[in-house]
């Protein structure tokens, strides 16, 4: 594809990514651990086995404008181009299936297992005093209107 022409069509670069950057940073062997101790594993062969699942999961995470069947198509497209193939990418409705055969736990030990803190309490510029410094992008808190919020009142003073 000529460079630009993709986007000109609406195709984005990130739309290119697919299972193998998602299987860099979280190993099979991660996922499959998981199952197991989770029993979460599949009982008979499926379209989705659980850790296709597991990472369709991740992808939607990444990909939250996006609808289950379009995340799907990203993660897997490229299998409709093995020779002798006749992949489709599942349905939304086989998707949620999948998810509720899944269940959340094995979710929850993946995370447990490769989930930590980006820096340690010696970078500099991580914390201040004893605050982690954190930055959260199109965080919106919605509280009631109670006198000590109200930010209409003369006496509120209001720190960022």
């Amino acid at each position: 594809m000529p460079q630009g022409d993709g986007e000109r069509r609406g195709v984005r670069p990130t739309d290119l990514v697919s299972l193998g950057a998602l299987t860099t940073l979280v190993s099979r062997s991660v996922l499959d651990e998981a199952i197991a101790v989770t029993e979460a594993h599949e009982v008979r062969v499926r379209k989705l086995p659980a850790h296709v699942v597991v990472y369709l999961l991740m992808a939607l995470c990444l990909y939250a404008d996006d609808d289950y069947e379009e995340v799907a198509e990203k993660l897997t497209g490229m299998l409709s181009y093995l020779p002798g193939s006749r992949w489709q990418a599942p349905t939304r409705g086989a998707i949620t299936q999948a998810r509720q055969r899944l269940g959340p736990e094995p979710v929850k030990k993946v995370f447990a297992q490769v989930a930590a803190p980006a820096v340690s309490a010696d970078t500099l510029g991580a914390f201040l005093g004893r605050w982690r410094v954190i930055a959260v992008d199109g965080f919106v808190l919605d509280l009631p209107d109670t006198p000590p919020e109200d930010f209409k009142s003369s006496e509120t003073v209001v720190a960022l």
